[in-house]
């Protein structure tokens, strides 16, 4: 999710299997989360979004399902941690987060770990920094999601990760994954929701669009603007359409304007 009006204007941080967007000035129209996020606004200015078919929900820290389709219609500064869904971390927040939008329970969770709202959207913090705070953030979520009897994902749906990012053009197959779980198509569609919360496709949807922020940070970072068809193209989209449909579906966004950041902090690294 980021501002339907103009390319993204705040800091864009990569993980080894997370985003970290923070802007200042932040609103969007309805868009369904790509993975499972925790949203962090300003205590003195706390956010309020809402959710379709569902009341409005105001708080300085909020736990967003995948899936779930919603809308922040005022302006503020707002950060988004989005979890690899296919990790320990990102199955269980979308378990915790069972199809809603909610209230975190602890409301300075930046600040337990060292990070400000105003800071990330700045970019007035070294890489190096954020990779720490973020594992140590996810490690506190963790531990919140495991007191509340989160279930433990199948192991061998996580060793298939990186053969799924390695994959991310042409359509999810169930029949390639089943044949590496050594279960059938048909069992495979309902064990990857049951155990990730999400369908295989719109687990590939968010392989897509973690590639394509790669994509545009390598760019970034080599002093290039980057060609926007190579980054789609690369990112295993079928075409340009096919880009833009899913772009604009889960961060209210255009290509174009998705690649094109004021900034991108390369998080990945040892550690």
């Amino acid at each position: 999710m980021a501002s339907a009006s103009s390319r993204i204007e705040g800091r864009v941080y990569l993980g080894s299997d997370w985003l970290l967007y923070a802007d200042p000035d932040l609103s969007f129209d309805w868009s369904e989360c790509v993975a499972p996020s925790l949203l962090f606004g300003s205590t003195s200015r706390t956010p309020t979004v809402l959710q379709r078919g569902g009341a409005a929900v105001t708080a300085p820290v909020m736990l967003h399902a995948a899936g779930v389709w919603s809308s922040m219609p005022s302006r503020t500064a707002l950060a988004l941690l989005y979890v690899d869904p296919l990790s320990v971390d990102g199955a269980a927040l979308q378990w915790r987060a069972a199809d809603e939008i909610t209230a975190w329970h602890v409301l300075e969770l930046l600040a337990r770990h060292g990070l400000s709202l105003a800071t990330l959207c700045a970019g007035d913090v070294a890489a190096d920094e954020v990779r720490d705070a973020v594992s140590a953030l996810r490690a506190e979520m963790l531990a919140a999601c495991a007191a509340h009897g989160a279930p433990e994902i199948d192991p061998r749906l996580l060793a298939l990760r990186s053969w799924l990012h390695e994959r991310a053009e042409g359509r999810a197959d169930p029949a390639a994954v089943g044949a590496r779980l050594g279960l059938s198509a048909e069992h495979v569609r309902k064990h990857f929701r049951q155990h990730v919360g999400m369908t295989l496709s719109s687990y590939q949807a968010w392989v897509r669009l973690y590639r394509m922020t790669a994509d545009a940070c390598a760019g970034g970072h080599d002093g290039q603007s980057p060609n926007v068809l190579s980054v789609i193209m690369a990112a295993g989209f079928f075409d340009a359409s096919h880009a833009s449909r899913t772009v604009r579906r889960y961060l209210d966004l255009l290509p174009s304007e998705m690649v094109l950041p004021r900034a991108f902090v390369d998080c990945r690294g040892p550690g």
